[in-house]
């Protein structure tokens, strides 16, 4: 693109009232980011470590350890749960970061690094981020920042924590990471998936409403000196987890908005950037070219973010319709992937579904590792597919478990909200592998111009999603409940 043509795009962006929204919480000053751990994954989980323990330096007692149990490992399904009201945690947990595994007690075999290497290696040692264990139960949690789970890394700490603890303690495996990875907890259904900005966030902002109120800056003026610094250091972290997921109030939703209007902008921003990265030609405040330069450098915090968050016409789409969903029935729900992401595909679940865990002959797994709501955007059939969908684990016997009930149930129900096709459900219970569309439902989209609509009558068929949804959960809470 012509740099007058791009430089009235840009123009055109910051003059956009929401550009100006973003530039106050990222421009900030962030003692984190200044020193460059904001993202160091080391220092994020022993200070996670640090506020689970009751008996540290926090001045928050129990608090953050009683509500990020309450927020991820829940009350349980099976009437048991893992905090007694008014029990004492402190001096009854230990908190264990940094947790080495070794003793030959990790048998998963583990491809070596170079890929034409026939041989495996089993891997023999492993560092768990923390383990938290009282006399009943263990909390064991893998925390990832950028990186990625290694190769059966998750599948070789369950087998050494079920060897450890199965039959003589509840455990509670998850899995802590920055964006929902959904892939990764269909391979390892034992764990279960939680998020910094969501989940971390959430115990901290609880905690410190308990001891300090909900103000920040009321608190920093009402506690005394020696615990200010103290005080403040504990609220800029909750700034720090909120902002890696993007949760810091309104800043994810403003950001995608803004990212999805000015997407050919953006698009274009993106591609001369990389050209001149590649010509070793970079954009200074004082370049003569392009003519936006300055500008450039003035704003490119947010410009860096919302190219980051960048997503294709189709995933804003999809996005958008989930949004109309939710708007339509008030129902809290929790993504599965991330949430406004950029793919045409989000996977979701009523929030009321989080903590259920299906349970059979001894072995357990989450609800929503074993079955989700999935919409897709097709762009051959033109619609977009929503479907109550059983993906390929390697619990497929609790999903059959799961189904057959399910099936039985809705007999006895006269309900209409489950119609799988014959055929694939003959696969699926007899364990072929096969994923099961338990409910499938379309919403036909159409093209104006640039923009993508949905056809007259989407509402409609909205309601009947919900109404199917709703018996579902009605199905799902009489079986996990018995």
């Amino acid at each position: 693109m012509h740099d007058d043509g791009l430089q009235d795009k840009l123009q055109r962006l910051f003059d956009d009232p929401d550009f100006a929204l973003l530039r106050e919480p990222i421009n900030k000053f962030d003692p984190f980011k200044v020193l460059k751990v904001e993202r160091y994954e080391l220092r994020h989980t022993t200070t996670l470590s640090w506020l689970l323990d009751p008996q540290q330096s926090h001045g928050l007692g129990e608090s953050f350890l009683r509500f990020f149990l309450q927020g991820t490992c829940g009350n349980g399904t099976d009437r048991h749960p893992l905090l007694v009201e008014g029990e004492t945690l402190a001096g009854r947990v230990a908190v264990q970061p940094e947790l080495r595994l070794s003793g030959g007690k990790l048998h998963s075999q583990v491809t070596a690094d170079d890929e034409n290497a026939t041989e495996k290696m089993a891997r023999r040692t492993g560092e768990l981020d923390v383990l938290i264990e009282s006399e009943t139960w263990a909390v064991a949690i893998e925390a990832k920042i950028d990186s990625r789970e290694g190769q059966a890394q998750l599948y070789d700490y369950s087998r050494y924590l079920t060897g450890r603890f199965g039959g003589r303690k509840r455990l509670y495996q998850l899995y802590l990471t920055v964006e929902p990875e959904a892939e990764v907890i269909e391979e390892n259904p034992e764990w279960t998936g939680i998020q910094w900005g969501c989940h971390a966030a959430d115990a901290l902002r609880a905690a410190l409403r308990q001891k300090y109120g909900a103000d920040a800056a009321q608190a920093l003026a009402d506690c005394p000196a020696d615990e200010r610094a103290l005080c403040e250091f504990l609220h800029c972290y909750l700034n720090l987890l909120e902002s890696l997921g993007g949760t810091l109030p309104g800043i994810a939703r403003t950001a995608r908005s803004l990212a999805d209007r000015h997407y050919d902008t953006l698009a274009a921003l993106k591609e001369d950037l990389r050209e001149r990265e590649n010509r070793d030609a970079p954009i200074l405040p004082w370049s003569a070219s392009p003519n936006w330069a300055q500008a450039y450098w003035q704003h490119r915090h947010v410009l860096d973010m919302l190219i980051g968050r960048m997503r294709s016409p189709e995933a804003g789409f999809a996005d958008d319709v989930v949004q109309r969903l939710v708007r339509q029935s008030g129902m809290p729900l929790s993504y599965l992937n991330a949430e406004g992401g950029n793919k045409a595909t989000i996977r979701f679940v009523p929030e009321r579904w989080k903590g259920s865990q299906v349970i059979k002959g001894g072995r357990r797994a989450p609800l929503d590792s074993l079955m989700f709501y999935h919409l897709a955007f097709r762009s051959a059939q033109k619609d977009i597919e929503i479907k109550l969908l059983l993906p390929k684990t390697d619990l497929q016997d609790l999903q059959v478990h799961l189904v057959e009930q399910l099936l039985a149930l809705q007999k006895t129900r006269e309900t209409t909200s489950l119609r799988p096709d014959h055929t694939y459900l003959g696969r699926f219970v007899a364990r072929t592998g096969y994923t099961l569309k338990l409910y499938s439902d379309t919403l036909p989209w159409t093209m104006n111009g640039a923009e993508l609509s949905l056809k007259e009558g989407a509402g409609e068929k909205m309601q009947a999603f919900w109404k199917a949804v709703d018996e579902h959960t009605a199905l799902l809470h009489e079986i996990l409940s018995s």
